[in-house]
């Protein structure tokens, strides 16, 4: 089993999860409020104290950004690819000084269970099954997500 020793080796794990939470961030959308005068966004003028809407969802989406934003593709977070991401492109847990403060945290633990569960067993949406985001404070699939789940026959034999 994979261990904390082991997480620096987790590089393509790290880049699977980077892409799962572009395409299905938990956090989809965040609130800032502008403190100070003076203050333009899109060439529009935006008064001191109102709150801005950042839709986290669709920026992870806009091609602008993220060529074939539809499409899967680790290789988008490979150390080669990652480093030309514009900032603030890629914001699955916020960003900036209010970012969430258990993003190291999360993402240790969901390599760690990503590099356990994934040598051991395939996972499949169930026939039928459709991944439909319900957005409520975090994003979660709307009607849960059913798997069918298959052990290896490489690790089982």
């Amino acid at each position: 089993l994979p261990t904390f020793a082991d997480l620096p080796n987790l590089k393509y794990t790290e880049m699977v999860i980077k892409e799962s939470m572009r395409l299905y961030p938990p956090a989809w959308v965040t609130s800032r409020q502008v403190a100070t005068d003076g203050v333009t966004l899109g060439g529009y003028p935006v008064d001191k104290w109102v709150s801005v809407v950042v839709n986290i969802f669709g920026v992870h989406r806009d091609e602008r950004f993220f060529p074939e934003p539809e499409k899967f593709d680790p290789e988008r977070f490979s150390p080669e690819n990652e480093k030309n991401i514009q900032k603030y492109a890629y914001m699955p847990f916020g960003a900036g000084p209010r970012v969430c403060i258990g993003n190291a945290f999360a993402m240790m633990e969901a390599k760690l269970v990503l590099a356990t569960i994934a040598p051991r067993f395939s996972l499949r949406l169930a026939p039928g099954q459709r991944v439909q985001p319900d957005r409520v404070f975090t994003l979660r699939p709307k009607y849960g997500m059913k798997m069918v789940v298959a052990a290896r026959e490489s690790v089982m034999a």
